[in-house]
This record gives C-alpha cells, structure tokens and sequence, in this order.
C-alpha cells in the first residue's frame, strides 16, 4: 500500500515522478486494495473504516483521467486537479489543423 492514511494527496506525492503508464498500475492495485478493505470492514462491522470509499472513489477518478484523458464536468474535481498537475497536458490537441 503506497498511502498509509488513505490520502489522495498522500498517494500521488509517492507516485508524481512516475511516468503516467506506471501511476495507472499502482492506482489500479492501490483501489482495489481500498476497495477490499473497505469492504472487509463493513463485513467486519468495524466502527472504525481504515481506507474510506471516498479514498477509492477518488483513485478510480485519477485512473479514468490518467486512461482516457478526458476533462471532467467539474474540473475542480481534486483527482483531476492532480493528475493535471503531473500528468495532465491542459495544451494538448487531438487533431492538429
């Protein structure tokens, strides 16, 4: 697990010097990851959630931008303000003129 505290933030502080290709991979485990535990908690009936649904939410968000490369709808959206901040090409044109 690359973040401890289940932080966004946490996780692409540990990952922003990698090449978009390999934050896909280590996201992808890094979800699923949150999403098993969040899970085994519910089951558990834990009082206390370690790894949030929002945590999740927020590496499945920063997956499809890092896959697709799509502006969201709300682009103040914190998993698009990071990928845009290290992965992300504002400039980028699809098709050149």
């Amino acid at each position: 697990m690359i973040s401890e505290n289940c932080s966004i933030d946490e996780f692409v502080e540990a990952v922003k010097d990698k090449d978009s290709w390999e934050v896909l991979t280590l996201a992808v485990d890094e979800a699923t990851w949150a999403d098993r535990m969040a899970h085994r908690t519910v089951r558990c009936n834990l009082t206390q959630n370690p790894c949030g649904i929002q945590y999740s939410r927020h590496l499945k968000q920063l997956i499809n931008y890092l896959r697709f490369e799509v502006k969201p709808k709300r682009p103040r959206d914190k998993a698009y303000r990071l990928y845009s901040m290290y992965w992300g090409n504002p400039d980028r044109q699809l098709c050149s003129a």
